[in-house]
């Protein structure tokens, strides 16, 4: 039913019952007025609509977490980016950084982005290494990719609303991280108090993991890095 009130000051909505005081076929016009002079409302009811009138302007209950990711998996397929353009060995330990079909992050399982973090992880260790770089690599990049895959490795499928070959939307689901952190932190401040940072810096990293640029850049990382192992490749990047 829907509902427009008009009014010549502030009321409080009056105890008596309202006065009907014009009807046609669409419409039936009431009108209240409080014991205070002057003042008074008229309210046009659409007899065609139902619309409550409790509910109008009411502010929209925010969206969990969950459901953010749950939402995410309904999303149109975005056009996929940074699609590989070369050809190395399928046995090559970079492989699912070097994909001909492309990524589309707002369309991925999370299996599927374990293998791109994985692939990213030991690019960065075997070209540590390869330099002559025998040190610890945390502090690193590679050390903040480790903090991707740790949050990966230790999802509770049991819990969520999709398995790890469900297409999700790869960013929505680290941003629901945070917002669970920050939820987290607000009920037990104390046990929780570092967990909205990391959940942050996951989540930065991911933004910059699923970037066209970076998977360029980290794609022909790859190719001379094989390259320069006398890992043969088929052709390399056009």
């Amino acid at each position: 039913m829907a509902v427009q009130v008009q009014q010549n000051t502030l009321f409080k909505v009056p105890k008596t019952s309202p006065k009907l005081i014009s009807k046609s076929a669409d419409t039936e016009i009431l009108e209240c007025r409080t014991t205070k002079k002057g003042t008074f409302m008229t309210i046009n009811f659409n007899i065609h609509q139902a619309v409550s009138l409790t509910t109008t302007n009411q502010p929209k209950a925010p969206i969990a977490p969950q459901q953010q990711v749950t939402d995410a998996k309904k999303e149109v397929e975005a056009e996929a980016i940074a699609a590989f353009t070369g050809g190395a060995q399928k046995s090559s330990p970079y492989s699912a950084l070097l994909n001909p079909e492309g990524f589309d992050f707002s369309n991925m399982s999370i299996n599927e982005f374990k293998g791109i973090v994985d692939a990213v992880r030991k690019l960065e260790s075997d070209t540590q290494r390869a330099s002559g770089n025998t040190e610890s690599l945390r502090g690193t990049f590679w050390d903040d990719v480790m903090g991707v895959k740790g949050p990966l490795d230790n999802i509770d499928f049991a819990e969520k609303t999709f398995s790890a070959d469900d297409k999700i939307n790869i960013n929505a689901y680290f941003e629901s991280r945070v917002d669970e952190a920050q939820q987290m932190r607000k009920e037990h401040p104390r046990s929780f108090s570092k967990v909205v940072g990391y959940a942050r810096s996951s989540l930065s990293t991911v933004e910059k993991l699923t970037s066209e640029s970076f998977i360029k850049e980290y794609q022909a990382k790859a190719v001379e890095f094989l390259k320069s192992q006398d890992t043969p490749l088929i052709k390399t990047q056009a």
